[in-house]
C-alpha cells in the first residue's frame, strides 16, 4: 500500500475543476522529471506503479506524483532541489542522472508562479 500526501487524499469530496494557465512545454518537463524520478528511485519496491493525482484546493490546481519507493529522509528532502544533488550516495551510484531534474523543475514552476515541493505523508 502506498502512502498518500495529506494534500492528495482522494477521499475528499470532488470539487469543481480549477483552470490553470501554464506553459505547456515547462509543465511537460516538470511532469517528466517527477515521473522519471519516482520511477528511477522506486528501487526494488514490490509495487512499481506510480499514482498521479490532481486536486483542486483553495483555487489552486495541485498535481501529486506518488511512488512506492523507499521514501526520502527529511534531511535529504531539503537538499533535493539543489543542482547536482541526488537523494543518497548509494542511489547516486546506481541511478542514472546528474541531479539537475528537480532543480530545473523547481525553477520552471517558479517561473510560472507555481510551487514544487516534497511532502511526507
Amino acid at each position: 500500500m502506498h502512502r498518500r500526501s495529506p494534500m492528495c487524499d482522494n477521499t475528499r469530496p470532488w470539487r469543481a475543476a480549477t483552470e490553470v494557465n501554464v506553459d505547456h512545454s515547462m509543465m511537460g518537463q516538470i511532469l517528466y522529471n517527477l515521473v522519471a524520478n519516482a520511477y528511477k528511485y522506486a528501487g526494488n519496491a514490490n509495487e512499481r506503479r506510480l499514482h498521479i493525482e490532481t486536486v483542486n484546493e483553495n483555487r489552486r490546481g495541485i498535481i501529486c506524483v506518488l511512488g512506492h519507493g523507499p521514501g526520502i529522509a527529511s534531511r535529504e528532502a531539503k537538499r533535493l532541489f539543489r543542482p547536482f544533488h541526488k537523494s543518497a550516495k548509494n542511489a547516486a551510484k546506481s541511478v542514472l542522472g546528474v541531479g539537475l531534474g528537480l532543480a530545473l523543475s523547481r525553477r520552471l514552476a517558479d517561473q510560472m508562479k507555481g510551487e514544487l515541493r516534497i511532502e511526507h505523508p
